[in-house]
């Protein structure tokens, strides 16, 4: 992201340097107070009038795309330059979560949540939706139980939730074929398992292949293929000092796909699994927003089994 960053940054330099553009540093402050931003190195600049470097500029254009409003500002330079080319820069726009069609808009980055209980990682990742922490939209939550609460979580913030209840004698496959006829038309980039007890089929994982990801309450890959408190316990009996949980993405074993993050928890001489699960729980939550953040930004990669920050 950071280079993408930079290279348009550069091109509209070069276009701000003639002498016929108007852009200096009281057009940038105007521009920043319109947007309401408010930087204390924009003003001081402006104080002195300080002449706009390559350097300024590129902070400049990291300040903006913080605050998430590089779109708009880009769209008031095209106004004032009266366009520019961008070339190949336009396909890579979408590591800045941007693209061009004449003007420069935010790309909707969007998620559905597999889920089968009370969902408190999707709340976590409702409320970081909300904040601004995740630059993107849940556009279904769904679960394979009537009963789950995380469908009711999902309705109170507005967003599309769809109970899929398994036919008897369906194959995994045939029910995952069902999802799938939801989640297609929502032009979904990621899909998260959260707290999901469904084993996926081999057609869903490779349709939507580096696009699902999955939160889990250990240290992958140990106590691989458990759930509940039932990891807390094995992890208890065990003997473990440490503990915690990972988000990875999905491949055709049970948690076993490239791990993207991983955060620890200490197990304490007097945790029960209950206890345990509870500080566990709250750092799932903490990785899952972060990894889907990550994702959605492009900084991440794969190389084999390992994911590598860009960067």
């Amino acid at each position: 992201m950071r280079d993408e960053l930079r290279e348009l940054a550069d091109l509209f330099y070069v276009k701000i340097m003639e002498p016929s553009s108007g852009i200096n540093i009281n057009w940038i402050r105007r521009e920043f107070m319109r947007l309401g931003i408010r930087d204390e190195n924009v003003d001081n600049l402006y104080i002195i009038n300080a002449p706009v470097s390559r350097e300024v500029w590129y902070y400049i254009f990291v300040k903006l795309h913080e605050n998430k409003k590089l779109h708009l500002f880009l769209n008031s330079l095209l106004d004032k330059l009266g366009g520019v080319e961008l070339g190949i820069l336009k396909n890579r726009l979408d590591a800045l979560g941007m693209y061009y069609d004449g003007i420069f808009r935010e790309k909707t980055f969007n998620i559905a949540v597999l889920v089968s209980g009370r969902g408190t990682n999707l709340q976590a990742i409702i409320d970081a939706v909300e904040n601004g922490d995740i630059r993107g939209k849940i556009v279904a939550v769904i679960s394979n139980k009537k009963d789950a609460y995380a469908l009711e979580r999902a309705r109170k913030h507005g967003i599309e939730a769809f109970y899929v209840p398994p036919k008897k004698g369906e194959s995994r496959e045939n029910y995952d074929r069902r999802i799938a006829e939801i989640i297609d038309p929502l032009n979904v980039n990621l899909i998260v398992l959260a707290g999901y007890l469904r084993i996926l089929s081999p057609w869903f994982v490779e349709r939507y292949k580096g696009k699902i990801i999955n939160i889990h309450p250990s240290l992958l890959p140990a106590f691989a293929g458990l759930y509940g408190e039932r990891v807390h316990r094995e992890v208890i009996e065990y003997g473990c000092k440490v503990t915690g949980c990972t988000v990875h993405f999905v491949d055709e074993e049970v948690d076993h796909g490239p791990i993207i993050l991983q955060k620890c928890v200490e197990v304490r001489d007097d945790d029960t699994p209950e206890t345990l699960a509870a500080r566990v729980l709250e750092k799932e939550h903490e990785c899952l927003v972060e990894a889907i953040r990550l994702i959605s930004e492009g900084a991440i990669e794969i190389s084999g089994r390992r994911v590598i920050r860009k960067g």
